[in-house]
């Protein structure tokens, strides 16, 4: 089984790191859908505009206030701090719109590689204690192995960085076959329940 952190295949994963991503819990039975990339750029896309929006408003409360202030106390002041917000404003307008687009192209690209390498949307997955059914194809556990486990940090500015499985990759008696955690409803337990009754357990 390799191991995939980052994009990077390493031998084994430093013991931090292996007790925060799991697996974590067990279940009977698990069913799932995979799912289409589109909504989940649109529902990204809403809250990057949300985020903007938020952005943009409080750094036009900021340069208001200090307008103000230096209305009220430098009143000749006024004529820089007037162009230099004209020049600030300016780059919002033209840049915050130019980095949504580039961080909506970019995430489009790397779900469209990611969603390449799946069964189509709408294909069911259903995991129980006789094994694992894609697409209506059962497969049971001992004709089941696992070729790759891929790992990605989740980077955190305002705190400790965080890591999640993304995918495994499996083969199913001679096929392989890719379960991927955000394309698929359920794809946390289904990971889970993957790794754990196939005997892997990173902690």
């Amino acid at each position: 089984m390799r191991i995939i952190f980052d994009g990077r295949q390493v031998d084994s994963l430093d013991p931090k790191i292996a007790r925060r991503i799991g697996p974590r819990a067990d279940s009977p039975i698990v069913e799932g859908v995979i799912i289409a990339t589109d909504p989940i750029i649109a529902a990204e896309a809403r809250g990057s505009k949300i985020g903007l929006f938020v952005l943009g408003g409080a750094v036009a409360a900021i340069l208001i206030a200090t307008a103000i202030i230096v209305l009220r106390t430098e009143p000749s002041d006024i004529v820089f701090v007037g162009p230099l917000y004209l020049v600030i404003l300016a780059a919002m307008g033209m840049g915050g719109p130019a980095l949504y687009r580039l961080g909506t192209a970019k995430r489009r690209d790397q779900l469209a590689r990611r969603a390449d390498r799946t069964a189509p949307p709408g294909t069911a997955v259903r995991l129980d204690a006789t094994g694992l059914t894609v697409a209506g194809r059962p497969a049971p556990w001992p004709d089941i192995a696992i070729e790759a486990v891929e790992i990605v940090t989740e980077y955190n500015p305002d705190g400790a960085d965080d890591y999640h499985i993304e995918a495994v990759v499996l083969d199913m008696g001679g096929q392989s076959v890719v379960l991927d955690q955000g394309l698929t409803t359920n794809g946390g337990r289904i990971l889970d329940k993957v790794l754990l009754t196939l005997g892997v357990d990173f902690r």
